[in-house]
């Protein structure tokens, strides 16, 4: 939209569209290797991550490339995220769990990476990272802080990584089943909550049908 300037009569532009934000991606770079996007190899993988990682637009890149998913099939790295990270945050948001992209960004930064990483190391589960976050004074939640632990090349998964004995079935027929049973009622395939869950397919599809055909028998009997 213009005006005209009444002293010139030049054109006035009042509001000029917002740049791409593409043009500001990491990858675009010409040291950054655009194959290691779309490799199953985890070295390229891993390059990608780092160029994810540093890229300032991170946050608009993951937002686009979700909106831009197929909703059984996804491909390649993404806004920092691999198609079973961006299954599994979909996976998220039907239980409620929105994470704070913005939040997620500052935790990756170099003012809180380290942090971050020490806390991977120390901290057992993600409600422990929560926790100590919140200790140093950041509201965050455990999906913005499993998309921060993501983005900065770990596991993140949904069951606790230390000091938890328990067999997964235990966990999956323990605290995880309201949302298992959750996520199944929304047509969620058990290989999809295996992402959600970030373990192992095969390992997780097996104690998820345990767990569910002991239920059944329960209530058959």
């Amino acid at each position: 939209m213009t005006i005209l300037n009444i002293g010139s009569r030049r054109p006035t532009t009042i509001a000029a569209p917002p740049p791409d934000w593409k043009v500001s991606a990491r990858c675009r770079a010409e040291d950054v290797d655009a194959e290691d996007f779309f490799t199953t190899a985890r070295a390229g993988q891993r390059r990608a991550r780092g160029a994810c990682v540093q890229c300032p637009v991170i946050v608009e890149c993951l937002r686009q490339t979700r909106a831009h998913d197929d909703g059984t099939y996804r491909w390649g790295i993404g806004g920092g995220l691999d198609g079973l990270q961006r299954r599994a945050l979909e996976l998220e948001e039907w239980l409620g769990n929105r994470p704070n992209l913005e939040m997620a960004r500052l935790l990756v930064s170099a003012a809180w990476l380290g942090r971050l990483a020490r806390l991977r190391s120390s901290c057992g589960s993600l409600d422990g990272m929560v926790r100590a976050l919140r200790g140093d004074g950041l509201m965050v939640d455990v999906v913005t802080v499993r998309v921060a632990v993501w983005w900065s090349g770990g596991q993140a998964p949904r069951v606790a990584w230390r000091g938890d004995t328990r067999s997964l079935r235990a966990v999956v027929g323990g605290e995880l089943l309201e949302d298992v049973l959750r996520l199944r009622e929304r047509g969620a395939r058990y290989t999809d909550i295996a992402a959600w869950m970030g373990v192992p397919r095969d390992t997780g599809v097996r104690a998820l049908k345990d767990v569910l055909a002991g239920l059944e028998a329960e209530e058959a009997s």
